[in-house]
């Protein structure tokens, strides 16, 4: 009787060191899932930005020779033309607004990345810029400046924006780095209070 105790003794350890290691395997492996799935978070959110700040910046740096055809314009229609092409691109600034809310997200302060600002920033000057010249000739003193102090603030904004690093969008490490808020958020906090300050101007 006594050796048959030993003999169910001698399996209990074996067995246990088994379920140990596939316990232990199995937790390894559920970590490792938990670790990729957040890093794919991570990855995701950094596209988004990336995609964000490079809309952002065509957005800054296209309008620029559109409001210098516009002053430099000598009949309605050049204008019309040149108008047509500011509707279009105007669709690139909600890139501003997404860029706005990411870094609300990183944050977690919407109070200081109010979205409202880069909107209406859009929208405000695509108004302004319609109702402008809406007449033969060349722009009147009146419209020229208003187009001229826009043009000073999409200036301000194109060289912040020219800041981001559109290469980081060829690598992932790059990109999931975004995420954190790191390299871009200085940036964007700038944009937003270059816009902040032309948004309180009035619409032409």
């Amino acid at each position: 009787m006594e050796p048959q105790k030993s003999g169910k003794r001698s399996l209990a350890l074996p067995i246990t060191l088994v379920i140990l290691v596939f316990s232990l395997i199995g937790n390894v492996f559920l970590y490792s899932q938990f670790l990729q799935h957040k890093q794919q978070i991570k990855y995701d959110t950094g596209q988004r930005i990336y995609k964000a700040a490079v809309a952002s910046q065509q957005y800054a740096s296209e309008m620029l020779p559109l409001l210098d055809a516009l002053l430099q314009s000598k009949a309605l229609d050049e204008r019309l033309d040149v108008l047509f092409h500011i509707g279009k691109l105007s669709a690139k600034g909600g890139g501003l607004t997404e860029l706005a809310a990411e870094a609300a997200a990183i944050s977690g302060d919407s109070a200081a990345w109010d979205t409202e600002v880069p909107a209406m920033y859009v929208s405000n000057a695509e108004a302004g810029l319609l109702a402008a010249g809406r007449y033969e000739g060349a722009l009147n003193d009146s419209d020229a400046a208003y187009v001229t102090g826009l043009r000073g603030s999409y200036e301000t904004l194109n060289g912040v924006l020219g800041k981001f690093n559109a290469n980081v969008g060829e690598t992932r490490i790059a990109v999931i780095r975004l995420a954190s808020g790191l390299d871009w958020m200085k940036l964007a906090k700038q944009s937003m209070e270059t816009m902040a300050e032309q948004a309180a101007r009035p619409v032409k």
